[in-house]
């Protein structure tokens, strides 16, 4: 295989070309600042972000905007469903340590896309993404970029037309995940349409979908000539795939894995407050726990754990005998 070689959105290098997905209650920064210490992407992304709450936000104390100073660069993603929202959160995140702004038009959830009428929903009518970048350009001092889905159905000609309003609002970089809209996770998702995107645009395009392993982000990019590659479930599983991928592998036994989650452990619990850690933890362990042998069963423990000091036994007692 090739080495990896990076590319730039705008000014910004993205080396190596590998990018950590924007996660609803996952991609936090104790997440972020775990999945660094084991083999860094290029770029990361923050959770999901509303427009309408993030400028009562504060960078200065734990919550959805923080950043360590190591994280870079980071992208800031928002989901708005209105060009007022979105321009007030896009001058917010300008103040901050943000080195791209990023709106989502391609989450499906039902809370998201039907109540709140934002990410995969905007793609129903495209004057309005195009009011909504225009209002971000015209407050940012940082590159916009986006990330989308197909649409309702793949069809080339809405690429065609996404594709010129992205090109007419100076969008710096796309990044493709190609389901449609209301397609679960299950079915494979049509790579083919991330190399019709490259086509269609003047920018990186960085691709996003059913990346669970090296071989599988080499695959992608040669079958789209993608610039990036952008990993999200995996990296929860394997938050050293990223190493993994570069060429620089960890030798994954019982001992290396207990102390990933053990990071994971003092990373999230130091933190945020209890209740808060509770539901990222578990949610984490879902993943993470399918690197292990009985890990069903060690991640139901985990699941009906009430307490940090809780899960911390559960970690002394348990954790070898799940691998």
């Amino acid at each position: 295989m090739e080495p990896l070689t990076g590319f730039k959105i705008d000014n910004v290098s993205i080396n190596p070309p590998l990018v950590l997905a924007p996660m609803a209650g996952i991609t936090h920064l104790p997440f972020r600042r775990l999945v660094r210490k084991y083999g860094p992407p290029g770029l990361v992304f923050t959770e999901m972000l509303s427009a309408k709450t993030l400028p009562g936000e504060s960078f200065d104390r734990p919550g959805f905007i923080q950043c360590h100073r190591d994280e870079h660069p980071i992208a800031y993603q928002i989901f708005a469903s209105n060009p007022h929202d979105a321009e007030a959160a896009t001058r917010k995140i300008c103040e901050g340590p943000a080195d791209f702004v990023d709106l989502n038009l391609a989450c499906p959830a039902p809370e998201i896309s039907k109540k709140r009428k934002a990410g995969a929903y905007l793609l129903e009518n495209l004057s309005i993404v195009g009011e909504i970048l225009s209002a971000m350009k015209s407050v940012s001092t940082l590159p916009l970029t986006v990330k989308i889905r197909l649409g309702k159905v793949a069809d080339r000609g809405f690429l065609q037309e996404l594709a010129s309003v992205l090109n007419d609002n100076d969008v710096t970089a796309v990044t493709i995940h190609p389901r449609v809209t209301g397609e679960k996770l299950k079915r494979l998702s049509r790579w083919e349409y991330i190399g019709y995107m490259k086509s269609l645009m003047n920018v990186p395009v960085i691709g996003n979908g059913d990346v669970q392993t090296r071989d599988d982000c080499f695959r992608m990019f040669e079958e789209t000539g993608c610039d990036g590659v952008m990993i999200g479930r995996a990296a929860v599983r394997k938050p050293w795939i990223f190493s993994e991928i570069s060429g620089t592998p960890p030798e994954v036994d019982k001992e290396f894995l207990l102390n990933v989650y053990r990071d994971a452990f003092f990373l999230f619990s130091a933190y945020f407050e209890e209740r808060r850690f509770l539901g990222r933890m578990k949610e984490f362990t879902w993943y993470f726990s399918k690197n292990m042998k009985f890990g069903h069963h060690f991640a139901s423990m985990i699941q009906n754990a009430d307490s940090a000091e809780q899960i911390d036994r559960i970690i002394k007692d348990n954790f070898s005998g799940s691998c």
